[in-house]
Parts: C-alpha cells; sequence; structure tokens
C-alpha cells in the first residue's frame, strides 16, 4: 500500500516520467489526449482499457480518494 501511495504521488508530479517507464510516448506529445490517442493507435493499450480507466476516473470512491 505504501508503494502503491509513492507511485501515486511520483505520477501526479511527473506524469511523463512514470508513463516512458512502461510505454513509448513522443517527446512531442503533451496532451493527454493526444497522449492517449496514440497509445491506443500504437496498440500499446486497448480502447477497452481506456474506458475502464475513465470508469475508474468517474467512480465516486475513486474521487473521495483523490480529495
Amino acid at each position: 500500500m505504501n508503494n502503491m501511495f509513492s507511485m501515486f504521488q511520483q505520477l501526479c508530479a511527473n506524469p511523463m516520467q512514470i508513463l516512458s517507464r512502461r510505454f513509448n510516448i513522443p517527446q512531442n506529445l503533451t496532451d493527454p489526449q493526444q497522449i492517449v490517442q496514440h497509445l491506443v493507435d500504437s496498440k500499446q493499450v486497448t480502447q477497452e482499457q481506456v474506458d475502464q480507466a475513465i470508469q475508474m476516473r468517474d467512480n465516486p470512491l475513486f474521487k473521495q480518494f483523490m480529495k
């Protein structure tokens, strides 16, 4: 749990650094929508995974945790 919180803090502080560890994202992409579209187009993630992430983001429990 501690490690998960630490990773979350790092993600908030520098999202590109964390995402670049797992995904190949060109440096010129800075807009979140462009990044997501690149990941889907390059088949690094599926549309289903994007949809699941959006559902998680919109979950009231997750929003409460984010406060």
